[in-house]
């Protein structure tokens, strides 16, 4: 991910898309945006790997298409371009098959790990853990095997230039693949900028090796003082029950690590003991239950890790009485931040959270502070009513501005990554109150016409607005689940609809609630989050 977009490596080409909110209902093949082609495609060495470095540049490693062979092009290095799949070039020489890179987070100076020369005996050559701490570096394939280690077919051949050797080298075979640098809170402090090394294990060796994670240790001044095992077990008695892969850091400080032996994601945390199965339990024990003692709860999002942020309006109109809520996962109730106007729709955006706050839009960070995103007199129009907030893929904010009982003022604003304000939908536009805002695609959204009851898609580059549905009364929030289906809520008969798609028959799901206001999706997607404004609760809908 970077900037918004998700780039894939495919053997022959990178590929970007636009990700508004990953709706696997989209149609990626049409959204996709070829920035690259040139890779050579071959399939020997054919994975790619690929990384954004602190330069803003797009890092893909390209394996030698053999065991062992001169290489031509881009073959045999590591190769950097712009965003855009501009100003391709060869960033590192000499790399057999690396399928794992990451960038030192103090340095920033990229590492790689290498597979190297098959058939060269059970012991020889090493595997490799490489740092390229600048451009045109050269890591000796095939002039060197691995290390040191010279294939006879190629020791009497010279490098074209310098070689670099190897900050560590592993037990050969062992087929070390994705690693990260260690960046999180969760471990003890010794952790910090260490790397964990995914190694997959041997194919080709009489006695198996690898089959672990390993961990690479740095020093205070940044340099590798050596290695160790980290997590070993999926090789027992000489036979491989799991091969890990790949490896990522959560925002929590745990890591996943992937096994495509076994087709899992294991997920590596510290100091929880049971408390995971604890919260999971909790969660569960939650979702069968309705929470009161809101006061005017009107918007709700929920946090990947389970935990519900939900805006409480207080009493509407009354200044500084408002505030976000947490619903934490065993049920208790904290407050994030306070002193809020009358704030509703929400949305989560880089683990911070935007907030619409009658004429103000507000960014809070997880530990409460409150920054103001755009106030009443940053807006090009009156920010009369400011309602639901929608994020894109790209970091762009929609307000919708639903105006007075008549529609005036109302509308939808964009707040751009960069911060411009600009209107990108006006009163005269056939929407008489927007509410609910939903992306629909690249540069589309639907829109819940609070005035109407309405249902509409909005294109964002032509202006246009297309009539889909009605009959939601007060239409007011509007969510997708994971298999592409479409929940719309109205808040002046407190119904709750479920339709298959924008323009499905609508069915409904609730229809004894007060207020059904600004509805979202539970983290774990089993069910529908609907706070009951009038009601003074939220409501867990089973999704079925």
């Amino acid at each position: 991910m970077h900037q918004g977009n998700l780039y894939v490596a495919e053997q022959h080409r990178i590929a970007r898309y636009a990700a508004p909110g990953f709706d696997l209902t989209l149609p990626f093949e049409q959204m996709r945006e070829v920035v690259f082609e040139d890779l050579p495609d071959k399939a020997h060495h054919g994975w790619r790997y690929i990384d954004f470095g602190p330069d803003g540049k797009l890092y893909v490693t390209v394996g030698a298409p053999c065991n062992i062979c001169e290489v031509n092009g881009y073959e045999g290095t590591i190769i950097r371009m712009n965003p855009d799949g501009s100003e391709a070039e060869v960033y590192a020489h000499g790399v057999r098959n690396s399928v794992g890179i990451d960038f030192h987070p103090e340095t920033g100076d990229l590492y790689f790990t290498d597979n190297n020369v098959d058939m060269m005996g059970d012991d020889n050559p090493p595997g490799e853990f490489n740092a390229a701490p600048e451009k045109g570096m050269h890591f000796g394939f095939p002039f060197y095997a691995g290390g040191d280690a010279r294939h006879q077919d190629w020791k009497d051949k010279q490098p074209p230039q310098e070689v670099t050797f190897p900050e560590v080298e592993f037990q050969a075979h062992t087929a070390n693949l994705g690693f990260k640098f260690y960046t999180g809170k969760m471990f003890p402090a010794e952790y910090q900028g260490d790397a964990i090394i995914a190694q997959h294990g041997s194919w080709n060796r009489t006695e198996p090796v690898g089959y672990k994670l390993e961990r690479v240790t740095f020093n205070d001044n940044n340099q590798v003082t050596g290695h160790q095992t980290f997590i070993d077990g999926w090789l027992i008695e000489g036979e491989a029950w799991g091969r890990p892969t790949d490896v990522l850091q959560l925002p929590d400080g745990s890591l996943l690590v992937s096994d495509d032996y076994n087709g899992v994601i294991y997920r590596v945390s510290y100091g929880e003991g049971e408390s995971k199965q604890t919260a999971e339990a909790n969660v569960s024990d939650i979702s069968q239950q309705t929470v009161t003692g809101l006061r005017m709860p009107e918007s709700v999002v929920a946090h990947p890790d389970g935990r519900l942020f939900i805006s409480e309006i207080g009493e509407f109109g009354k200044k500084d009485d408002g505030q976000i809520s947490i619903i934490n996962t065993d049920g208790s109730k904290t407050v994030l931040a306070s002193g809020l106007n009358d704030p509703k729709g929400l949305d989560l955006f880089n683990n911070e959270l935007y907030v619409a706050d009658i004429n103000q839009v507000l960014k809070i960070d997880m530990d409460g502070k409150i920054e103001v995103l755009a106030d009443s007199s940053d807006f090009p129009g009156k920010a009369e009513f400011l309602n639901d907030v929608e994020i894109d893929g790209s970091g762009n904010v929609y307000v919708s501005d639903s105006g007075t009982d008549t529609g005036q003022n109302a509308g939808i604003y964009r707040i751009s990554a960069q911060g411009e304000i600009s209107e990108v939908m006006n009163s005269q536009s056939g929407i008489k109150r927007p509410n609910g805002l939903l992306m629909d695609g690249i540069g589309s959204m639907l829109v819940a016409d609070f005035g109407t009851g309405d249902l509409y898609r909005f294109d964002l580059a032509s202006d246009k607005v297309k009539d889909l549905n009605s009959g939601f009364g007060g239409a007011d929030g509007l969510v997708r689940d994971t298999r592409g289906f479409l929940y719309v809520s109205d808040w002046n008969n407190g119904k709750v609809w479920q339709l298959a798609g924008p323009r499905a028959t609508p069915q409904i799901i609730a229809d004894d609630l007060k207020a059904a206001a600004d509805i979202a999706l539970s983290a774990d997607g089993k069910h529908l989050l609907v706070p009951d404004m009038k009601a003074g609760k939220l409501l867990y809908l089973p999704i079925h």
